[in-house]
């Protein structure tokens, strides 16, 4: 060969291969993807594996948050129920001394079998208001209390030098009437230890005045022995802080403080932690929270605090320490890593081989995807012949023939799928409205208690609200035969009224069939159903629809709504009208049951009063006429007839008749309407005239007093009821002897 015949073949081959060498090496996608696969399996595996370790910190603090607030509370309860079984002791003293009648002997011994029968009270007492206790004794306050060897010792707190009534141990119960548990105090020549008492108010059976109070004192050294038994992990500790942020107890390893006298909230300033006095501040509030806070030691910890509640404003708490918690989250995260990179590099080589079986058949699905978007989808000319042709005998193969079905039915559906949406939205959109609109009614129609203005309402309100024509509803009579029309807002309705309009349960009107059936009934049309449509009050009815009005199983009538537009109601509708008349149905009933309510109270207040009437009617006809003049120092008793006219006129006339010097007043007693008696009230002083203030207190004193003989009344009648009852008892069986 010639040499002009081969200088061409160097020339053509060198041009690409300078071109290559020149630029970056070209990597396709059986490179790369493998390659990026396992940069982000790395990754993916250290992000992991961090995360792993921070979720397990993470569920370790949730787990200890649950556990030490659960603890707090459990805690918080043991300390609770030792202070409430020691208000039961206090309880039964107040119960024993309103009901039982005690001399001094009887008072002590009770006193002390208590303290004999509950070890953990310290000392208990039952103190009365003056005069209480004996008619002639002012101060009755005996008092025990726990000596060496549980001795008791005895003591009387009723004398002057103590004045048991400036206490607040007596002064709050009284006052608030009900139990109240002391804050923690030194009993200083007592018992020389810290305790708190519960005291409860007892009171007179007959007049209901308080009668004294009974205590029960409670050794605080109890209290503290359970915050410091409380075990919280390894080097944990409890503490139970008062409202000022006093130290009333804390476990061993939360230092060395002095209970009773250290402030946590001062020592916490003091060592400069200020989530710890943060913490102090969430629980002199009275919150249950679970924080991360450093102690005044410098120990980071979790803590967990809630309330003691009981009225004593006591905030208890655990803290955990968080070296504890981390300690085995450091051990569970080195362990993950080990594991992790062995796995990783073991998936690695797997995911490189396996990626490369699927790398080609993934860019031809790839490049026949990338033909379709939303808007060639939406197209209607769209042509759709073109199908990807991948021959693997896998599951790709399978996702590219179902694609190919899929660009086949997309289109046509897509249309279809957004008037559907649009159907959907609206009909939920009317639903809703509905909803809110029957949920608006029903607030309104629940507040009627008078039937009649209720089922007015309601119709006009369904009117105003829903647009049809006529609303009615009926109501069932007392055979339940019959529905009768109790209310409507149409001017035909109105007349129907007017006809005392009804009709038949079962028979042929919507009404009737949705009574009997007690289900809701639909008239759509009148062509199909024009036997519904007959009422000539009504001629403009072109849609009805019936739902029954029952609560509780029981059927209480109908409610009909009817409308000029022909096929005005649905499914839907009866769905949501049926919200509606469960509403108006239970209106109904609660109406119904308090206008009998009100009239069985009418007739009992009717009954009792004319036996009340009746009985004094006899007492006065069958005793005596006794009286009882006070002329301090002495008190005579009367007989006979009143022989005063102004007394004689309050009697007759019961009304309050002052005489003519302006110094003596007439008050009479009366029971139940009926005059029983008269108070005469009359001042000494010649220039001082009975004013309104005076004159009120005298009539409630008059009221007390017939209340007071109404009881004593009452109380005979009850003993007489028991004798004969009892006479009757002995001579049956001396009969059956």
């Amino acid at each position: 060969m010639s040499i002009s015949q081969n200088t061409p073949q160097p020339i053509q081959e060198s041009t690409p291969s300078l071109v290559r060498r020149a630029g970056l090496p070209r990597l396709g996608l059986g490179i790369k993807l493998p390659f990026i696969a396992i940069l982000l399996l790395i990754a993916s595996f250290i992000v992991s594996s961090i995360l792993s370790t921070r979720a397990a910190e993470t569920a370790l603090i949730s787990t200890l948050q649950q556990e030490l607030i659960k603890q707090s509370i459990s805690q918080a309860e043991l300390i609770r129920a030792n202070l409430l079984s020691s208000r039961n002791v206090a309880v039964d003293l107040a119960a024993a001394a309103e009901v039982g009648e005690y001399d001094q002997n009887s008072m002590l011994a009770l006193i002390r079998n208590t303290l004999k029968r509950n070890k953990q009270i310290f000392g208990s007492t039952i103190a009365y208001e003056p005069y209480q206790f004996q008619e002639n004794v002012f101060y009755w306050s005996p008092y025990y209390n726990r000596g060496e060897n549980d001795s008791l010792r005895f003591t009387q707190l009723g004398n002057p030098e103590y004045d048991y009534f400036s206490q607040s141990w007596y002064l709050l119960p009284k006052q608030t009437l009900e139990p109240v548990l002391s804050p923690p105090y030194f009993d200083e020549g007592g018992g020389n230890i810290w305790m708190v008492t519960w005291s409860i108010p007892f009171f007179d059976i007959i007049s209901g005045d308080i009668k004294g109070v009974a205590t029960a004192d409670i050794a605080f050294s109890q209290t503290q022995e359970i915050v410091s038994s409380i075990s919280v992990g390894e080097k944990g500790y409890a503490f139970l802080l008062d409202p000022q942020g006093t130290i009333l107890g804390i476990g061993s390893n939360g230092g060395t403080y002095n209970p009773m006298e250290d402030s946590m909230l001062e020592i916490a300033k003091n060592s400069g932690s200020s989530s710890w006095i943060d913490l102090t501040t969430s629980m002199l509030e009275g919150n249950t929270k679970f924080v991360a806070a450093t102690d005044p030691r410098g120990v980071p910890m979790y803590v967990a605090y809630s309330p003691i509640g009981l009225g004593t404003d006591w905030m208890l708490a655990v803290a955990f320490p968080q070296s504890e918690l981390f300690q085995n989250s450091s051990n569970l995260q080195n362990t993950l890593l080990s594991y992790a990179g062995l796995v990783m590099v073991i998936a690695a080589l797997v995911l490189y081989f396996y990626t490369l079986t699927i790398t080609r058949p993934l860019q031809k699905l790839t490049q026949y995807v990338n033909k379709f978007n939303p808007e060639q989808l939406g197209r209607a000319d769209k042509n759709l012949s073109d199908q990807i042709q991948i021959q693997t005998r896998d599951e790709i193969e399978d996702l590219a023939n179902a694609f190919n079905n899929m660009t086949k039915e997309l289109s046509g559906s897509f249309n279809k799928l957004e008037e559907r949406v649009e159907e959907r939205t609206a009909a939920l959109d009317k639903r809703a409205t509905r909803l809110k609109i029957i949920a608006d009614v029903g607030k309104i129609i629940t507040s009627f208690r008078d039937l009649s203005e209720l089922l007015k309402q309601t119709t006009i309100l369904i009117n105003e609200n829903f647009g049809y024509y006529h609303a009615g509803i009926f109501l069932l009579d007392e055979r339940s035969e019959f529905a009768i029309l109790a209310a409507a807002n149409s001017p035909g309705g109105q007349r129907m009224l007017t006809k005392n309009h009804k009709l038949e349960v079962g028979g042929k009107s919507i009404v009737g069939y949705a009574i009997e059936h007690a289900e809701a009934r639909i008239a759509l049309d009148v062509g199909n159903e024009s036997v519904f449509f007959d009422n000539p009050e009504l001629p403009d009815t072109r849609s009805e629809m019936a739902l029954p009005l029952i609560v509780g199983g029981q059927k209480l009538g109908a409610l009909d709504v009817q409308s000029t537009e022909p096929r005005a109601f649905g499914d839907d509708d009866i769905s949501t009208l049926q919200v509606l008349a469960d509403q108006i149905a239970i209106a109904i009933r609660n109406a119904n049951l308090f206008e009998e309510n009100r009239r069985s109270l009418q007739r009992a207040g009717e009954i009792y009063g004319t036996l009340s009437r009746d009985a004094w009617g006899t007492v006065l006809k069958s005793q005596p006429r006794v009286g009882f003049i006070a002329t301090p120092p002495t008190t005579i008793q009367t007989y006979g007839e009143v022989t005063d006219k102004e007394m004689a006129k309050a009697f007759a006339t019961g009304e309050v008749i002052v005489d003519s010097d302006g110094l003596t007043l007439n008050i009479p007693i009366k029971i139940r309407g009926q005059s029983i008696g008269t108070i005469r009230l009359k001042k000494s002083n010649i220039s001082d005239t009975w004013n309104r203030e005076e004159t009120n207190l005298a009539i409630s004193l008059a009221d007390q007093l017939s209340n007071t003989l109404e009881s004593a009344r009452l109380y005979k009648e009850s003993q007489q009821r028991a004798i004969r009852e009892t006479m009757v008892s002995d001579i049956s069986a001396r009969l059956s002897s």
